[in-house]
């Protein structure tokens, strides 16, 4: 009799321990999502008139002249486009980094396998 009740205390103590876990993940999750959603990234066509500032958690247009070649970043919680010398300088070495490592790459086309007659 005496092993039922330990078995039967553990139990309980494993139920209570699984709905607290479920109910902590069910609450955090529906916090984060209350909170503003992450700007969306969009390639597009047009593109907002350049100076025009973006707004927040609107989309940041990627492949216009406002973007290209320029950092975007999110660390205020909205995009900003930035284009600093020194952002420019380190964009120009990652390409030349980039360069440099896949100068020497080839890729040679499979040999077609030969018909058996």
């Amino acid at each position: 009799m005496r092993h039922s009740k330990e078995i039967m205390v553990l139990l309980a103590l494993f139920v209570v321990m699984t709905v607290g876990t479920v109910w902590y993940v069910i609450d955090r999750r529906a916090k984060n999502r209350a909170q503003h959603p992450a700007p969306a990234l969009v390639l597009a066509t047009e593109s907002p008139a350049a100076g025009t500032p973006l707004p927040l958690n609107g989309p940041v247009v990627l492949g216009t002249k406002e973007t290209e070649r320029k950092t975007i970043d999110f660390s205020s919680g909205q995009p900003v486009v930035k284009d600093s010398p020194e952002d420019k300088a380190a964009l120009e070495a990652g390409l030349r980094d980039i360069n440099d490592a896949t100068k020497d790459v080839t890729f040679e086309a499979k040999k077609p396998a030969e018909k058996k007659p």
